[in-house]
């Protein structure tokens, strides 16, 4: 395998580098930067001599013992076909030229995939057109990115169409901050960001994650992007990508841009914009409502508006904020279950879907089927819901919405339950102000009624 290691390593760096950015560029860009440190009367040479040895300082001192290393926010370059999340990477630099990197992320091989893993190899700093940080020598975490051959890998996987996964092991140097050093990859041009670590590397990868758990998950996938006077959409998130739409329907525009998470949001490869606005990195806001970029002027808003409104969890009401005339209708529909069946009783009433056959979406009665209280089951009445404005439900009940099955079976024995559940509906009908409990996950909320309706909690 070493020799395997070797051999692809030869490869990748006889090439000749395909610095990005023509000479003259990289002439002015070093000399702007470093022009407070007397370098700009130096010859080119000289002066990227010097960068390099204040890159290499920069590394090694922020990898100290009393230091946490570096996070490298690592992008590849995407494709046509493919495109692939931001990767958190970490590193410690050494005076000797040993490097030491770590990372959790999913194509780690030898059975580490998603498991923290940590490999030493070396670098080195190269005086090309500009500065280019090396990592001369193969390395399990990074190298991965730019093999284009995995011998483990299924035939027809991405890795072998001779390109890897478009990685760069040679960073070419596009700005030295004392916060942060850019770079971007010298084959194909990914942007690539060092910024000091604050913590423990395994504590940094769990901080992140239970961030990613937050603000992203499976279940609600869509998002608001808005400032005060436009309004787009994205999606994909928990997969590591912003694809930012004009609408989530059908959209006549789609762009598709990678992100990494970080300990406070996510951060996107490149930097976009919503009519003048520009962003790049969102962090999430003190009360958890949304992520805010950069200068605050533009929100990410996860779409719990449409989750609320199109879910299929069954929530129950609270009780406690009925009126007087639900809980008499909440007292009627417990006798009626007893008609139906004397060891039957009302557990609770919410608006979710029912289940079993025929099921709907709406006012959902959970009752249960024996005296000891362990065995449910529900009938369910459909409910007309909609969604008037942002943060708005509106609820209509009529004669046409259609009760489940097991309404149906329940009306052989208690012909009044149906009668009682549209009773109740009615006392909902109206347009509400919904708060979530949680926007990015919401398991209920308040609805204040605005016109109509009476105010209900669910959770």
């Amino acid at each position: 395998m070493n020799i395997i290691k070797d051999n692809i390593m030869n490869k990748l760096t006889a090439k000749l580098p395909m610095v990005i950015g023509s000479c003259l560029l990289s002439l002015v860009i070093t000399g702007c930067t470093f022009e407070q440190e007397d370098y700009f009367d130096e010859t080119a040479s000289l002066r990227i001599t010097h960068i390099n040895q204040k890159i290499k300082n920069q590394l090694v001192q922020q990898s100290s013992d009393a230091n946490h290393g570096w996070v490298i926010q690592y992008f590849v370059a995407g494709t046509d076909d493919y495109d692939f999340e931001g990767f958190n990477i970490f590193g410690r630099f050494f005076e000797d030229g040993k490097v030491t990197l770590a990372s959790n992320h999913r194509y780690l091989r030898n059975g580490n995939a998603n498991k923290y893993t940590e490999a030493t190899s070396t670098f080195k700093m190269l005086a090309e057109e500009g500065p280019v940080l090396s990592f001369d020598t193969w390395n399990d975490i990074l190298t991965v990115f730019e093999d284009p051959v995995d011998p483990s890998a299924a035939p027809g996987s991405i890795v072998n169409n001779g390109e890897g996964m478009n990685g760069d092991h040679n960073l070419v140097l596009a700005s030295l901050e004392d916060d942060q050093i850019l770079f971007h990859g010298e084959r194909h041009r990914a942007s690539i960001r060092f910024i000091p670590c604050d913590r423990p590397w395994e504590e940094y990868i769990q901080v992140v994650n239970d961030m990613k758990d937050k603000i992203s998950n499976s279940t609600l996938t869509s998002y608001y992007v808005t400032n005060s006077t436009d309004t787009m959409y994205f999606s994909r998130l928990s997969r590591g990508y912003f694809n930012y739409v004009d609408r989530l329907e059908d959209p006549l525009k789609n762009k598709v841009l990678s992100c990494v998470f970080t300990p406070e949001g996510f951060r996107l490869h490149h930097v976009d914009s919503l009519g003048t606005n520009a962003f790049q990195e969102f962090k999430l806001a003190e009360d958890e409502s949304c992520l805010l970029n950069e200068d605050n002027t533009v929100q990410v808003i996860p779409c719990w508006d449409n989750y609320i409104v199109n879910h299929t969890a069954a929530w129950k009401m609270d009780t406690e904020l009925f009126s007087a005339e639900q809980k008499s209708l909440y007292g009627q529909i417990n006798e009626a279950f007893k008609t139906f069946n004397s060891s039957c009783s009302l557990a609770s009433i919410g608006i979710g879907k029912s289940s079993g056959a025929n099921s709907v979406t709406g006012l959902v009665l959970t009752f249960y089927t024996n005296t000891a209280g362990t065995k449910t089951n529900t009938v369910g009445l459909s409910l007309t819901m909609s969604k008037p404005a942002y943060g708005q439900l509106q609820i209509d009940c009529t004669e046409d919405n259609p009760v489940d099955k097991n309404m149906e079976s329940v009306l052989k024995r208690s012909p009044d339950m149906e009668k009682l559940a549209r009773a109740f509906a009615a006392t909902l009908k109206g347009t509400y102000e919904m708060t979530p409990d949680n926007y990015f996950l919401p398991t209920g909320g308040m609805f204040k009624a605005i016109n109509g309706g009476t105010s209900f909690k669910l959770y």
